[in-house]
């Protein structure tokens, strides 16, 4: 994969991340984690970690790559959050330290057939509504901003509008030449 085409999956699906008003992001990647994805991401990571900003792959498969791109200080905000924090404690993740967080769930994701809805709490959801997801299912979500929201519907709204807006700003910016390092704020 080339730096190029990286580039514009970050821009397209990671916006907000690179904006700094979101924790986190994935997208997938329909290769194989090669040698030359991984060249691509650790130029994006040597470039990237000034802004304090991580992408990382975590589920690798014979033809696809699940990437997740976030920033550590905000996740680690995210993660004192008391529900948070008591409903991963629970699961058996190490709350005490955020990359140990992150490498259980990569280490979980791994071994896992199927998805692991915890990973709302890594990408700066409410932990309302990954809680109320984990256990009630889709079916009890009162609205789906950019995820299925069960608390403050308002609020998911005017962020989910955010997240797109930023989303389209973004994309209009490279599509004008702007570089990924000049879009990615330092936070």
């Amino acid at each position: 994969m080339s730096n190029c085409c990286l580039n514009e999956l970050l821009i397209r699906h990671s916006a907000p991340t690179l904006a700094g008003i979101k924790t986190g992001n994935l997208f997938a990647i329909a290769e194989k984690y090669d040698e030359n994805l991984k060249k691509s991401v650790t130029l994006f990571n040597s470039r990237a970690r000034k802004k304090n900003i991580r992408l990382i792959p975590i589920k690798c498969q014979e033809n696809r790559t699940l990437l997740y791109i976030y920033r550590p200080d905000l996740l680690e905000q995210d993660l004192q959050c008391k529900k948070c924090r008591c409903f991963l404690a629970n699961l058996g993740y190490p709350v005490e330290e955020t990359a140990a967080c992150v490498r259980e769930y990569i280490n979980r994701l791994s071994e896992s057939p199927e998805f692991l809805h915890e990973i709302g709490f890594f990408l700066g959801y409410p932990a309302e509504d990954v809680i109320s997801f984990i256990e009630l299912g889709p079916g009890e979500a009162k609205c789906n901003a950019t995820w299925l929201v069960y608390s403050d519907v308002a609020k998911a709204k005017s962020k989910a509008e955010a997240f797109k807006a930023c989303s389209e700003i973004y994309y209009d910016n490279w599509q004008k030449g702007r570089s990924i390092e000049s879009l990615t704020i330092a936070v």
